[in-house]
């Protein structure tokens, strides 16, 4: 990996010497040769005026299945930090509508550094490169505006100027060096740049204020061959992942990925481990992230992917503790808005969270974002939702026999034994009958 230092702040630099995938500005931009790329920015934002606490997510993907068709789509998500809520918005240029003839692609984007728009049904969101005043690009500098409408109608807007205060960062640092295997996918690159301030103005409905923050993070992949299966044999749900960011108050940030084989009952799969982003000092790859899960979410029904789920009862990691001996971590999580679903192609639920914990003998806590594709819906994985949810440990661990056993009828017999005093330990049960008939 090459030096961090004074250099990463000037055009040209290269993030990985010797491999031309990270030379910036090119890196930021879109990779014609291949087939998938995806731009993510999201943060943390404060009301100058009112001091409320906001989040926002946006995601720019440009999707070439055989370089020919157009499958692209753009998704943008406010969320009140203060009142526990959120709005999300998706706009697709997908088939067939993006194969008819004369269809002019919603995204466009520009070659040779970062200049995007997408048109979208509720007006242009881009993202762009700012330039000083003789037209040269400032590195790492942005000019974004973001759009949307939520489902009740009120719409969404966000401007923001953005500015670095960390070099980028390779997934998996110099163990990687952001050539990684993702979705099935070897010779993916990725990296992700943390520490980003924005100051700008909000327009959520009613609210319009401006806002800034300093817990910005930028996120980047570009995949050989399309993301949503062109890695899985043309199985969108073949492999799920979870990523977090996670921005700690000892000026250490996280970038943590794992990911999991849907085929061989949840098995996990490389790339998976955890990447920092320190203030001072080389960035660390730990390749033994635990991952406890304490409880579970229900998908939401008012929520729908664009490619039909396989059942309607779908549960997402929620509450969990993470450990790392490597990076001496140790960190529970818990979300900070319910259930932050979005319409994306397959489930993807992605939001706000807290952290607390210690790293290095040290107390700490953070603010992050954490996504998740891991939709539990198969009866063994329903199996742990129940246990994460309390229900009576016995009858839970002779039900997992059961079903492992191929014993249906039995195991259904055994779960009319368990306590359902609590709505959410009655639905659970009721989904697992159902997956078990």
């Amino acid at each position: 990996m090459a030096a961090v230092g004074d250099d990463w702040r000037r055009y040209p630099f290269e993030l990985v010497v010797g491999d031309a995938q990270f030379r910036f500005p090119a890196a930021e931009a879109e990779h014609p040769d291949y087939e998938s790329d995806t731009w993510f920015l999201a943060g943390e934002l404060t009301g100058d005026r009112s001091g409320r606490r906001f989040a926002f997510l946006t995601i720019f993907n440009k999707n070439r299945p055989g370089h020919t068709v157009v499958a692209d789509f753009y998704t943008f998500a406010l969320f009140d930090l203060d009142h526990g809520t959120y709005a999300t918005f998706t706009d697709y240029d997908m088939p067939p509508a993006s194969l008819r003839p004369g269809a002019t692609p919603k995204l466009s984007s520009a070659g040779g550094h970062l200049d995007m728009a997408y048109q979208s049904a509720a007006g242009t969101a881009s993202w762009r490169t700012c330039r000083d005043e003789r037209e040269q690009l400032v590195p790492y500098t942005y000019d974004v505006e973001l759009v949307g409408t939520g489902r009740a109608g009120d719409a969404m807007r966000l401007r923001l100027h953005v500015t670095p205060a960390r070099a980028p960062v390779p997934v998996g640092a110099s163990a990687w060096n952001g050539k990684i295997a993702c979705f099935g996918q070897a010779g993916t690159y990725s990296y992700f740049q943390t520490g980003m301030a924005m100051s700008g103005t909000l327009r959520w409905g009613p609210v319009e204020e401006a806002v800034g923050g300093n817990a910005g993070h930028v996120d980047r992949q570009w995949f050989p061959r399309y993301a949503g299966g062109g890695g899985t044999g043309g199985d969108p749900r073949a492999c799920a992942h979870e990523w977090r960011t996670i921005n700690l108050d000892n000026g250490i940030d996280l970038s943590i990925w794992r990911q999991f084989d849907r085929t061989s009952r949840n098995a996990l799969q490389p790339f998976s481990g955890a990447t920092t982003s320190p203030t001072a000092g080389e960035p660390e790859y730990a390749d033994d992230i635990e991952v406890a899960v304490a409880s579970y979410v229900r998908w939401p029904q008012t929520i729908s992917t664009l490619i039909p789920p396989l059942s309607e009862a779908r549960y997402m990691p929620d509450r969990h503790r993470l450990t790392s001996r490597k990076l001496d971590l140790d960190l529970e999580g818990e979300p900070l808005v319910a259930a932050p679903a979005h319409a994306l192609p397959i489930e993807y639920m992605e939001g706000p969270y807290r952290y607390h914990g210690s790293m290095r003998g040290r107390p700490v806590s953070g603010f992050a974002f954490y996504e998740r594709s891991i939709a539990m819906y198969r009866d063994w994985e329903l199996i742990e939702v129940l246990a994460a949810a309390g229900g009576n440990a016995a009858v839970v661990a002779e039900v997992r026999a059961l079903i492992g056993a191929g014993r249906r009828d039995e195991a259904i017999a055994w779960l009319e034994k368990v306590d359902t005093a609590t709505a959410q330990v009655g639905g659970i049960v009721a989904d697992l009958v159902t997956a078990l008939r």
